[in-house]
């Protein structure tokens, strides 16, 4: 056997079309984010100048959606730049920013398009309840603007989610563009159904209420989707087989005993529990358990990976935080017997519904609050945060806490 001691080894295998695939891919990941900023600026200006042309709350729903695309783009990359530099206070590196990132983007669109649907709400008020309908000045020059911005922020997408599968930041790129293409096509559409039809003017607010809430919809189910990686969600049972293939065909005498593959941010952690004969000398295990740590972290979706080497296969968890979740699983299995899981269930479920029922009345408030203060001299309507803003505020903040309570239902459902 040759001696694993040797300096000369390479810790990783050396280079070669992998890693010309690796500059490829990330000459691919910069242009598209060049191009996504360049993207976003073009479109935030034009779209200014459709909303100044048409003053309409569908365009409006649009341009707060390409506005707060470049500030998620610049939390993005900000993030991106801290991971690729080392710092020694973060000795693992800082993988997970990514994931706060997109967090971070997601209640920036919430917020934004939270906005979007109170303005549009008391335009609708207005309209209905004291017949001060909004003016609308729907040009072609509008319709030229959100026909362009379509088109370019879907070539985009589909940049984007071509390499979504090598980076989180990608991904969340993918999903601005997609959304600025729903939100320009709704914008377009309820502008076409006004301009043919004028007694449809309620149009135009409804459908940019409905837009909003679409947005802040798929980026709730990404916010989900990321706080998973960070809490340490499983891999795909695929991807763990492919770990236990690998490690399986490492050297004739290993054996693997438990196999553990998580979301440590983006990528994966890999914990790995082998059996080696004991007779073995330590030099011989720690060089065939380090050259199997190398191999599993060329895999391009480990972040990195830990081999532990064992005489034999041992019946209980080795960590106190498995050994004592374990415990406290089997205790608690006695105890809820008596009670119904599916009350659990539904008692979680009210629970949401109401805190969703009380930012929907907080809303109301905040638009019936708007519409009952005077406005100043010649201007008709102004931001909830000028005549009313603790009420304003308050769904803002409530906004917050409904991720919180969705994560905490979708926790006793998996339970």
């Amino acid at each position: 056997m040759e001696e694993a001691g040797n300096a000369a080894a390479p810790l990783l295998p050396p280079a070669g079309p992998s890693a010309a695939s690796n500059g490829a891919l990330a000459r691919h990941l910069k242009m598209a984010t060049r191009l996504s900023w360049a993207a976003n600026w073009l479109l935030l200006v034009l779209k200014i100048a459709a909303f100044a042309l048409s003053m309409s709350k569908a365009v409006l729903a649009s341009l707060a959606d390409s506005a707060v695309d470049l500030a998620s783009q610049m939390v993005l990359s900000v993030a991106e730049h801290s991971m690729k530099r080392y710092n020694p206070r973060f000795p693992i590196g800082r993988g997970k920013l990514e994931a706060l990132a997109v967090i971070c983007c997601a209640s920036i669109m919430s917020m934004a398009s939270l906005e979007v649907v109170q303005f549009s709400a008391l335009d609708l008020y207005n309209g209905w309840a004291k017949g001060e309908r909004p003016s609308l000045e729907l040009g072609p020059a509008m319709f030229a603007i959100l026909l362009l911005g379509s088109a370019m922020k879907l070539s985009l997408y589909w940049y984007c989610n071509w390499l979504k599968g090598s980076s989180d930041s990608m991904g969340a790129l993918a999903e601005d563009h997609i959304n600025d293409v729903a939100s320009n096509l709704g914008a377009l559409l309820a502008a076409v159904v006004v301009k043919a039809w004028p007694e449809g003017w309620w149009v135009d607010g409804a459908a940019a209420i409905v837009i909003a809430l679409v947005i802040m919809l798929r980026w709730s189910m990404i916010t989900y989707s990321q706080v998973l990686k960070i809490v340490g969600q499983a891999a795909p049972e695929a991807f763990t087989r492919q770990v236990e293939a690998l490690a399986a065909a490492h050297h004739p005498a290993l054996e693997v005993d438990v196999v553990r593959c998580y979301h440590f941010g983006p990528r994966y952690n890999v914990e790995m529990e082998v059996v080696l004969p004991g007779a073995m000398t330590v030099a011989e295990s720690h060089d065939i358990a380090l050259d199997l740590q190398h191999k599993l972290e060329a895999l391009e979706d480990v972040e990195r990976a830990f081999v532990h080497v064992d005489y034999e296969k041992r019946s209980w968890p080795e960590h106190k935080v498995e050994r004592t979740l374990m415990e406290r699983q089997a205790a608690r299995r006695g105890a809820t017997s008596q009670q119904a899981p599916p009350a659990l269930v539904a008692g979680a479920m009210l629970k949401f519904l109401a805190m969703v029922a009380l930012l929907v009345a907080l809303t109301a408030t905040s638009v019936a609050a708007q519409a009952a203060s005077p406005p100043p001299a010649g201007n008709s309507t102004v931001p909830l945060y000028q005549t009313n803003a603790m009420v304003s505020v308050l769904p803002i903040l409530l906004l917050f806490f409904i991720p919180i309570s969705l994560v905490f239902c979708c926790t006793v459902c998996m339970n």
